[in-house]
């Protein structure tokens, strides 16, 4: 792993801000300062979780059957990956770059200042760092990702990640809890200077991290170390509706800070919706079957687009687009919606280019809760939670959040459309009704766009199980490198670990073209 500390060039002439030292000095490098403020620390780590998840997205969607190429034989549609390629590492590269040792840099800061809740949200970050990148790549380096003296590093055991998550997250409670403690305020005016997540309110980031140990303790659900009770306890503590949701603002005034799902960046048109999307939305994996102009789902329009006759339709993989001399089968990124016409123009959900970059959200948590408390054996529970995260994956879709705001400022469907599908037939209307395949096709619809790793983890813990995953149909051709079997993991990213890390590569079997194959830990009894 090649070790690069992210600088700001804005800062370069703070090494040289005393005229009684000397003009150079080999022990103070002027391009790398080694006391950097917290708050100018954190939007940089902020946009660079967003951009981790969002690039990584792409494939992952893919994987997932969320979308597909619009070309056939595209080989993530056919499970494999790129050789000689970073495609697939972006998450790598958060952890170690985005985040890396800036969060460390933050530490020093706050802490030589006693800035409690710079330091909690700094651990904060580590902590959802290493889950996103175990449950994408395995195996992690932890012990020895930040030290100094090394120029290869060993790799750590998926388990010793998921122990790690808890402990950052523990630390960063404990530190959020001291900030709001000393000075009884639920928002810290200093972390505010930085905070273009939440604005300085620490009580939402311990919400935040009692989020990210829901997770962690929900994706161990396959293993005797699972504790139904405890997802649900951390949720509790977690979010409590959407205006709690962790996103990241996009001011959407150019390319650079548009929303990586808005016209400007132009992705999604890279993209066609899949037919296994189309089919939970529009009623016949949920109902049973639908008419397609009558629509079973009130999210259908705003998510995905119609065919020029009408109808929706999507890709089967890795078939390609059927449609396109029309692009029948994009996705609606809708020109136009920039900043300045955001309130009256066409674009819904998060295809704005000043559309928040989304990291969890409060109906994901709701699910969480549905899927424990299902396997606990508690079903009045679960439906309690099932029927939650729909409302608010609903809400969401139809209130999405909007620059610097944690709420959207109009709604697309009506309430008495929200009524209507929750008492149809896309919805159980009774707990003994419930089953887990209703939990995980909920869930996998609110997580459409933003949501492709969370996706993609919950259908391998079930091993792409078409009872639960129902009407989704594994690719009809499989990348030969794969020797038949379906894909489980991300590749480290190759312009560090396959350029500079190959000894402890081998030791986890990194090096065999089938290793995307192997079943990750935190899936496995």
């Amino acid at each position: 792993m090649k070790k690069i500390i992210y600088t700001f060039t804005a800062l370069i002439g703070l090494s040289l801000a005393s005229s009684c030292k000397k003009y150079i000095d080999i022990n103070n490098n002027p391009n790398a300062p080694t006391s950097v403020d917290a708050s100018t620390l954190l939007p940089p780590m902020l946009a660079g979780m967003a951009r981790g998840n969002w690039y990584d997205s792409r494939y992952i969607g893919q994987y997932s059957q969320i979308w597909g190429a619009p070309t056939a034989n595209n080989i993530w549609d056919q499970e494999g990956y790129a050789p000689g390629s970073d495609s697939g590492g972006e998450m790598w590269r958060t952890v170690y770059f985005s985040l890396g040792q800036n969060v460390g840099l933050m530490l020093q800061d706050a802490t030589a200042k006693n800035k409690y809740d710079y330091i909690g949200v700094a651990w904060a970050l580590r902590a959802w760092g290493w889950q996103n990148g175990s449950d994408e790549y395995d195996y992690m380096i932890v012990k020895e990702a930040y030290d100094p003296t090394k120029l290869t590093f060993n790799y750590d055991t998926p388990e010793a990640v998921y122990a790690e998550v808890v402990k950052d997250c523990q630390l960063a409670l404990n530190y959020l809890n001291l900030a709001v403690k000393n000075d009884g305020q639920t928002v810290g005016a200093d972390l505010a200077k930085g905070d273009y997540m939440y604005y300085g309110d620490r009580k939402k980031w311990i919400k935040f991290v009692y989020a990210i140990l829901a997770q962690n303790m929900l994706h161990i659900s396959n293993k005797s170390s699972f504790k139904p009770d405890m997802v649900k306890m951390y949720a509790d503590s977690s979010f409590t509706s959407n205006a709690d949701n962790a996103s990241v603002q996009c001011t959407g005034s150019q390319s650079g800070d548009a929303n990586f799902w808005g016209p400007t960046r132009a992705n999604l048109p890279s993209f066609r919706q899949s037919d296994y999307m189309v089919r939970l939305l529009d009623g016949r994996i949920l109902a049973g079957s639908a008419t397609q102009d009558t629509l079973a789902d009130p999210r259908l329009p705003l998510l995905l687009s119609r065919s020029k006759d009408r109808a929706y339709r999507g890709v089967v993989a890795p078939l390609g687009d059927p449609n396109t001399a029309d692009a029948n089968t994009s996705i609606p990124a809708m020109a136009g919606a920039t900043t300045a016409n955001a309130a009256t123009s066409a674009a819904k959900y998060i295809f704005n280019d000043n559309s928040r970059g989304v990291l969890m959200t409060y109906p994901e948590v709701q699910f969480f809760v549905a899927e424990a408390l299902y396997k606990k054996g508690d079903v009045e529970g679960a439906y309690a939670a099932y029927k939650k995260g729909i409302a608010a994956s609903l809400d969401f879709v139809s209130n999405p959040p909007i620059a610097s705001s944690l709420t959207g400022t109009q709604k697309y469907i009506s309430q008495a459309n929200i009524d209507k599908y929750m008492a149809g037939p896309s919805v159980r209307q009774s707990a003994g009704q419930l089953q887990i395949s209703d939990i995980m096709q909920q869930k996998f619809i609110s997580l459409f766009v933003w949501g492709a790793p969370e996706a993609w983890a919950d259908m391998r813990r079930y091993e792409y199980n078409t009872s639960v995953f129902q009407g989704y149909v594994k690719p009809t051709t499989i990348y030969p490198d794969n020797a038949g079997k379906q894909v489980y993991l991300l590749r480290p990213r190759y312009n560090s670990e396959y350029i500079w890390n190959v000894p402890a590569l081998q030791q986890i079997g990194a090096l065999n073209p089938d290793y995307h194959t192997k079943k990750p830990w935190f899936i496995l009894p």
